[in-house]
């Protein structure tokens, strides 16, 4: 899955954000931080995008589902 989107400023974070939208925080090497919005259509209907894992310290997992435009959130992921 090839993900694509916009940098938007860091201050979006901040602001109240619009339902369905996926924001990725990257940092580099060097500690620099970007916001990128992901384009929902470049997010595959009906399969997992982002994946939780449960642990020790986490115990909830699922995933984040694209389902005609809207996601959401399985627990647990049947994918």
């Amino acid at each position: 899955m090839q993900l694509t989107g916009i940098k938007v400023p860091f201050e979006t974070l901040s602001n109240q954000i619009n339902p369905n939208t996926v924001l990725v925080v990257i940092s580099d090497q060097n500690g620099a931080v970007d916001v990128i919005n992901i384009d929902r259509n470049s997010i595959p209907i009906g399969e997992s995008f982002v994946r939780v894992n449960g642990s020790d310290t986490q115990p909830q997992s699922g995933c984040w589902v694209r389902t005609n435009g809207n996601f959401v959130w399985i627990d647990p992921c049947p994918y």
